[in-house]
């Protein structure tokens, strides 16, 4: 299975739709242009009702309606400091450090540096790989394909932060976990999966 977060809208390819039965679903071999589709219905795909293409191979349909999208790897974190949270502020969205895999990193290399340069600490020490999350964006009128590998991290260090300004970063900030649904509707629909599922397990 996989879910990808199209124009911010989640689509989930999947062989098995029983459990969607609020969503949308749509047979993916008659979607021709993921991205037209999704357009097409953005009033119907929410957060909490995807798109959900079924599919016989998910993986073929995924690598044929993505076809025209050229591919990217990123990393980030989430940041651990006694309760509470890193975040960043860009582009007028709460977001979580992260940035490209540049060549001869690892994943867990390229999330350490980019939470060292877009917030400014040092001596976060890795704690486990999470999960990955994806999802489309334009760029120069390309459409891109971005898979962000995520990390957990812990961090006892100083709170002070410096947000990476030139990189559009308006704030770095510790937030308190329990804030953090308060700010989710100011979140890429991606970052929201990822923290709804990081909080979830930290309470299980």
């Amino acid at each position: 299975m996989y879910k990808v977060f199209v124009e911010n809208r989640p689509v989930i390819f999947t062989q098995n739709s029983e459990n969607y039965s609020h969503s949308l679903c749509v047979a993916a071999d008659e979607v021709e242009d993921i991205t037209v589709f999704v357009r097409n219905h953005a009033k119907t795909i929410t957060q909490t009702e995807p798109l959900v293409l079924q599919c016989f191979e998910s993986e073929v349909e995924f690598n044929r309606l993505f076809r025209h999208h050229e591919r990217a790897i990123a990393a980030g974190g989430i940041v651990i400091r006694e309760d509470e949270i890193l975040f960043i502020r860009k582009n007028d969205m709460w977001d979580l450090p992260k940035g490209f895999v540049d060549s001869g990193e690892t994943t867990a290399q390229t999330a350490y540096r980019e939470i060292w340069e877009e917030c400014g600490i040092k001596g976060h020490e890795l704690v486990s790989k999470l999960s990955e999350t994806w999802h489309t964006y334009t760029y120069h009128n390309r459409l891109v394909l971005k898979q962000s590998h995520w990390f957990e991290f812990h961090y006892s260090g100083t709170k002070n932060t410096f947000p990476q300004v030139d990189e559009g970063i308006s704030e770095a900030i510790w937030m308190p976990k329990n804030q953090i649904y308060t700010v989710l509707e100011e979140c890429y629909g991606s970052i929201r999966d990822l923290l709804d599922y990081f909080l979830q397990k930290a309470e299980n």
